[in-house]
Order: structure tokens, then sequence, then C-alpha cells
């Protein structure tokens, strides 16, 4: 039973995360594509979209989906830090690889996306969508094995009886 309870404790992590990966991907997008679409910078708006996303990834995730586990303490957030510097250098690859390797352009996705979502979705705002994909895999994991992994200490009181 207490197995069960555990993997219900797991599932509605995981759905929490999910739905903070959500919100962090909003506000993701939404400066990566003010950014490259009004300037063309693909890669720093990746890093500044990205940038903005973890901030809120870590005020929501430390605060709600994993706040039993958290420590807020200096290995915490160092940790916090080095999971998302590689999701972000996952992410960066992935896109580089759909740009310079794939060759996910503008031309490409001009030629298949209706003609009304030809102005806003350009072949980076493909390539971050398959990025993204790859990052949230390593960001979960890194996050989940390395950052929030404490275990709840049990007070003081119940371990003196």
């Amino acid at each position: 039973m207490a197995r069960n309870e555990e993997t219900k404790k797991t599932i509605w992590q995981m759905v929490k995360f999910a739905i903070v990966g959500v919100l962090n991907t909003l506000v993701d997008f939404a400066v990566f594509q003010s950014l490259n679409l009004t300037l063309g910078w693909v890669y720093a708006a990746q890093v500044l979209g990205y940038s903005a996303g973890v901030i809120n990834s870590y005020l929501w995730n430390s605060n709600w989906t994993f706040r039993e586990q958290r420590t807020r303490s200096f290995r915490e957030i160092a940790l916090f830090l080095v999971v998302n510097f590689a999701s972000l250098g996952v992410s960066l690859g992935m896109i580089w690889l759909c740009r310079e390797v794939f060759g996910i352009t503008n031309a490409w996705v001009a030629s298949w996306m209706p003609h009304a979502l030809a102005g806003f979705i350009k072949g980076d705002t493909v390539c971050k969508l398959i990025a993204t994909a790859f990052a949230i895999v390593v960001n979960y994991v890194g996050n989940r094995v390395f950052v929030f992994n404490q275990k709840p200490q049990e007070s003081k009181e119940s371990t003196k009886a």
C-alpha cells in the first residue's frame, strides 16, 4: 500500500512538473519569438528566452512541484543551475542540428505551413519546438535525480518516540 501511495505522489509530481513546464515554455517562447522575429537573433533569443523560463521554473518547481524535497540550499540552487545549463546546451545543440544538419529553414516550413501562419511560424520556431522536447527530458530527469532528491525530513519529535 505504501508503494501505491508513493506511485501516486510521483505521478502527481510529474503532472505538476508538466504544468510548470507549460508555463515555462510559454514564457520562453514569448521571449524567443519576440527577439527572433524582430531582431533575428536565434541563439541569443534562445538563451534569453530559456533564461526567463528557468527563473519561472525555479520559482514554481521549488515552491510547488518539489516543495517537500526542496532544501533552498546553495547546493540545491547550484545543481538547479547546472541541470538547466545542461538542458540549455541540449536545446542549443538541437537548434543547431535542426538548422544546419537537417536543413529546417523558413522556406521548408513555408512549403507546408498554412499561409496565415507562415509569418509567425518560421524555421527557427520549428527547430525550437523540436529542441524543447529534448530539453524537457533532460530537465525533468536532472531535477528529479540531482536537484530535488532530498527526502522530507521527519520531525525531531517523531524520532524521539
